[in-house]
């Protein structure tokens, strides 16, 4: 039963979830834009490579924001796709961690806590109520 047939009220988790994935698919396509920018500039990687990293980004960013509107519709499938970009996530920014760069570790722990909270109320009560998986409490 997802939420759809019912009429409950939305959770603050399920929004506070809903928020941050989309946060994080749209600083996806601002990384994106911000590398098609930077196209024409010279790289260690060709141009195809280039082309295919904004299209993977533009993918992923567009796919999370989906992920990010079903899940606030209250579609429990979403959760699969919601706990592996976390993991993703948290592996990756735990690897900036060991930069040079303040903006790339600030950027890295802010990563990580947004994994994290994610991750915790993404198994809420209320919130695995919301998507149908617990009986209303």
């Amino acid at each position: 039963m997802s939420n759809k047939e019912t009429m409950t009220p939305r959770p603050r988790s399920v929004i506070a979830v809903a928020a941050l994935v989309m946060f994080e698919a749209l600083a996806v396509i601002a990384y994106a834009v911000s590398y098609t920018i930077q196209l024409s500039s010279d790289g260690a990687v060709n141009i195809g490579g280039r082309l295919f990293m904004v299209a993977l980004c533009l993918f992923l960013g567009i796919w999370q924001g989906s992920v990010a509107i079903n899940f606030y519709r209250g579609r429990a499938f979403t959760r699969a796709p919601i706990i592996v970009w976390q993991l993703f996530q948290l592996i990756l920014s735990v690897s900036f961690l060991q930069s040079d760069i303040p903006l790339v570790i600030f950027a890295a722990v802010l990563s990580i806590v947004i994994a994290g909270a994610s991750v915790v109320l993404l198994f809420a009560p209320k919130t695995t109520a919301f998507l149908g998986d617990r009986p209303a409490q």
